[in-house]
């Protein structure tokens, strides 16, 4: 016997049923409610949050768990409240939601809000066929960028954004060198946001294949016992911390964006004698980083679309796509 809710629409979804295991599954498609939109999804990018979400060492709510959070669409259908204009934009999605009424919020730190909903994380994400989203967290991509080429560089927006509100919270001088330890993802996007602000990065990865891409971007290799008066540490990994902190010039900001929950070796007396300044970076405050990021976009489009693997993993093989993450040169991203 057949009911309302059978017989809702479905669409395909990423979910995590257990630590380690992926499913690719039936999910119904959500009614945008109000002030939110209707995304279709068409290009989702993976980071080292997915693969802790996946691996469960980061816990989610319950099981099963759709993931997924650096990635966009085309909105198809609007919610109450929300300009039904909107509809047909390629917007991309800013996965982290604060809540609007902390004093982090109400001060512009919506990265601080500890009430802050994340998508993939604490909030159901985006690896399905359709998702709603807060309409100011739907971002319009700006005009001058081709369709096709907009419905793919969605997944590398967050992450970019990200690079940039490091570089605005660390303050390196146009024209200085910069050291970025790590080449991932992350830390490539990171290279590309300094090229553009003016700044040589440099760069510290033992892998050679990224090394190798961040070098093309124009960064210049990493010679230990170099010292530089801003230090980025993108990975995570925890042996890079003590190239970080030994990188650091007197006076110098050491910025961390890689985060590991392990020890690490900490010397006050050496970091209060060189005056070393250490900040961690999380995410990007709401609206501002998303909305002066997108202004720029048209660009570094083809740069930022550049620095992703050639070809999507569909869906189906989303387990596929998160093994790749580890060794692939560039950005692995997922579509329906």
């Amino acid at each position: 016997m057949s009911t309302a809710a059978s017989l809702r629409p479905t669409t395909g979804a990423v979910r995590l049923t257990g630590a380690g295991h992926l499913a690719f599954d039936r999910v119904e498609v959500p009614a945008p409610g109000p002030g939110e939109v209707l995304v279709a999804i068409t290009a989702v990018g993976l980071c080292g949050t997915d693969l802790a979400v996946r691996s469960g060492a980061r816990a989610v709510p319950a099981l099963p768990w759709t993931l997924g959070h650096e990635g966009g669409g085309r909105v198809v259908a609007t919610g109450p409240g929300v300009d039904p204009g909107r509809a047909g934009e390629v917007v991309a999605v800013e996965p982290n939601i604060g809540c609007g009424a902390c004093r982090f919020c109400a001060d512009g730190r919506t990265s601080a809000c500890a009430r802050r909903r994340s998508l993939g994380v604490n909030a159901p994400g985006l690896l399905a066929g359709y998702v709603a989203v807060p309409a100011g967290h739907a971002h319009p991509l700006p005009p001058g960028i081709a369709p096709d080429l907009a419905e793919r560089v969605v997944a590398c927006v967050e992450p970019w954004v990200v690079t940039r509100a490091a570089v605005r919270r660390a303050g390196p001088r146009a024209g200085t060198r910069c050291l970025v330890v790590g080449a991932g993802s992350q830390g490539t996007l990171l290279c590309l946001t300094l090229r553009a602000a003016g700044i040589t990065p440099v760069v510290a990865e033992p892998h050679e294949g990224r090394r190798r891409r961040a070098l093309e971007l124009g960064a210049e290799p990493f010679e230990p016992g170099e010292t530089f008066g801003t230090v980025f540490e993108t990975s995570g990994a925890p042996g890079a911390w003590s190239t970080a902190r030994d990188a650091v010039d007197r006076a110098g900001t050491l910025l961390l964006i890689g985060q590991h929950d392990g020890p690490s070796e900490v010397n006050t007396h050496d970091l209060v004698q060189r005056q070393v300044t250490i900040t961690g970076s999380l995410i990007y405050d709401h609206p501002g980083d998303f909305t002066a990021a997108l202004a720029e976009l048209p660009g570094v489009a083809d740069r930022l679309a550049g620095l992703m693997e050639p070809e999507p993993f569909r869906f189906d093989r989303a387990a596929a796509a998160f093994d790749a993450v580890a060794e692939a040169g560039g950005k692995v991203w997922l579509a329906p």
